[in-house]
């Protein structure tokens, strides 16, 4: 709740600040599911009047090992596939679990339009979404130096949509 009254300091509705929250909440709760690290996972956050931005990370097993846990997705071998199938919708490695969540692309369209930048890195690869001055998103996949586990930066100001 604490996250959730900074960020409606910060200028957002409250509305805006719960869907945040509600974005949180559920990234928060992926890492403690799929990343088979029991010691890691963190969740930081930063309000300051028009801006509010927050990261959510863990040191597990990346999405990429993630998703090849489930047969559906054994043939993946690349971070990068990994995890632009991870943002796809309906992706998850629990793949037609009737009783599972539909992965993480609901989060993602959300997140996507209501930030200013948006981060995804696991592995070796980070999916990176900028939102210019346009309001036009400029969407990249790229190889990066590799990370252990998963990490999602997000920055937002108030009425970013």
């Amino acid at each position: 709740m604490r996250g959730k009254k900074a960020a409606t300091q910060a200028g957002f509705a409250g509305d805006e600040a719960g869907q945040l929250f509600g974005a949180i909440n559920e990234l928060r709760n992926n890492v403690a599911e799929h990343r088979e690290n029991p010691r890691s996972g963190y969740l930081a956050y930063d309000a300051i009047h028009g801006h509010f931005e927050f990261v959510v990370a863990d040191s597990g097993i990346a999405v990429l090992k993630s998703l090849r846990t489930h047969p559906h997705y054994s043939h993946v071998t690349d971070s990068g596939t990994a995890l632009n199938l991870a943002l796809s919708e309906g992706v998850s490695r629990h793949y037609n679990d009737k009783d599972r969540g539909p992965g993480f692309r609901p989060i993602f369209v959300g997140l996507a339009n209501a930030s200013e930048h948006l981060r995804f890195c696991s592995g070796d690869h980070t999916k990176e979404l900028i939102r210019g001055a346009d309001r036009r998103v400029i969407s990249s996949t790229r190889q990066k130096a590799p990370l252990s586990g998963f990490f999602c930066s997000v920055r937002c100001a108030p009425n970013s949509k």
